[in-house]
């Protein structure tokens, strides 16, 4: 006699699996406005990943308006998020993590305890990290205490991180001028971890009038990336938090590096062309 599985009883609750998610994204939230998450959600959906929103900061707005209300998502809370991701299983399917803007000092401690653990059952997952710290046009805007927590503890878990040319300046200590100090910059921070670098804004005082560079920069390569430099209104911001999100979904759909930052690039310089043309105070992403 042969054996057959039996019919399920109809009305019968069917076995649960966790949701597939492809991408844990660890960063800033605002009410209104288009930076950290707000953008980098839109971006993966756009690329077809799954993903879910950790925050690390809930605010009305970026800081950058005549009021501001929020603050630093509080530390019990942060540690839960995390802690739920593990509980629901989350952390076994990702296929990557994004952390960006962090609220406070504590929240590197957190992701420095999180992240080799995480890394300790998930070998293959991608951590990602945008070292956001400030730019060259509002200079530092975290508290200074992250600058350190940063290069010292979050720099070793990343496998590729996206600094901004300031940003890189502080990860290193020191004014970079040249696209070759921006590159042994950026294999100063290779040594001690990740397998890439992509530095953004380049060397800016090198680079041709109305154009931006990328330095995409491997242990044992360099590929240089220009893209036009648009003009926008100071206070519109996240084209760092597009670029990661839009890097991130590209190398998990196994493009190369360089193509990846190529088309990250591509997709700031469009939302970027899309936000002059509507005129609007916040980037448009979708």
């Amino acid at each position: 006699m042969t054996a057959t599985s039996a019919a399920p009883t109809p009305g019968a609750a069917l076995p649960a699996a966790t949701v597939q998610v492809d991408i844990i994204s660890i960063q800033s939230q605002v009410v209104y406005g288009c930076v950290g998450n707000n953008v980098a959600m839109p971006v993966f959906r756009k690329a077809g990943w799954r993903a879910l929103a950790v925050p690390t900061v809930i605010l009305s707005n970026t800081p950058h308006y005549p009021t501001l209300h929020g603050g630093a998502v509080p530390m019990d809370w942060f540690d839960g998020l995390l802690q739920g991701l593990e509980d629901r299983g989350v952390t076994r399917v990702a296929r990557a993590v994004v952390c960006g803007y962090l609220g406070q000092p504590a929240q590197a401690d957190a992701l420095a305890r999180w992240l080799p653990a995480l890394r300790a059952t998930r070998p293959d997952i991608q951590v990602h990290i945008d070292p956001v710290m400030g730019d060259r046009n509002d200079g530092l805007y975290v508290n200074e205490g992250l600058v350190a927590q940063y290069r010292d503890l979050l720099v070793p878990h990343a496998d590729g991180m996206t600094p901004n040319h300031f940003e890189l300046e502080l990860l290193v200590g020191r004014k970079l001028v040249t696209l070759d100090e921006v590159v042994a910059a950026a294999r100063e921070l290779i040594a001690r971890g990740p397998r890439w670098i992509v530095a953004t804004s380049a060397a800016p005082a090198e680079a041709e009038p109305g154009t931006l560079r990328l330095a995409v920069v491997t242990r044992d390569e360099v590929t240089v990336v220009s893209h036009p430099e648009i003009a926008i209104p100071p206070s519109v911001h996240g084209t760092g938090d597009v670029f990661m999100a839009a890097i991130t979904a590209a190398l998990l759909a196994g493009q190369p590096l360089a193509e990846a930052a190529r088309d990250a690039a591509r997709q700031v310089t469009e939302a970027l062309a899309r936000t002059r043309e509507l005129g609007w105070e916040e980037l448009a992403v979708e």
